[in-house]
């Protein structure tokens, strides 16, 4: 089987062909993007302050910059959290598109570290190296792994 008909096979059903361990290997990952999403959307400071240790900036001309900052990471946690109810939709009903779960998970740590390089925060904007920074080499070589797990056939 080709591996493009791996990532998108013709037929959507719940079966899943891949290793058991990229399948079971999504939980965490399920796991991580609820907590994740619902608190960059609902937390009071959008998870800066306390989780990704942002130092919180000082008034300008007795304007606060921090409500700016946390309305538009407010905004990417309503994204990350429409997409975590839609990865959980395809994961539970769709099983046969895990594998470009991981694809997805992938590429979003790439982006990730693209938008790093192009707006690079430097230490003096942290109060400690956020879990997110240090979490995603890791991640991504987990990510990778359960890839080519999840589009090994299970014979």
């Amino acid at each position: 089987m080709k591996l493009i008909n791996k990532i998108l096979p013709g037929t959507l059903n719940n079966d899943f062909n891949g290793s058991k361990i990229a399948l079971y290997g999504f939980y965490p990952i399920l796991a991580m993007m609820i907590f994740r999403s619902i608190t960059h959307f609902l937390s009071e400071s959008a998870g800066l302050v306390n989780i990704a240790n942002i130092n919180i900036l000082p008034l300008i001309d007795g304007i606060d910059p921090n409500n700016l900052v946390y309305l538009f990471a407010s905004l990417w946690g309503a994204s990350q959290l429409i997409l975590t109810l839609l990865i959980i939709i395809i994961f539970f009903k769709y099983k046969s598109l895990l594998p470009l779960l991981w694809i997805i998970l992938i590429i979003d740590i790439l982006f990730r570290f693209v938008s790093g390089s192009i707006h690079p925060l430097t230490e003096e904007y942290y109060s400690a190296v956020p879990p997110g920074k240090l979490s995603q080499v890791p991640l991504l070589v987990y990510g990778t792994l359960m890839f080519f797990l999840s589009i090994r056939n299970n014979d």
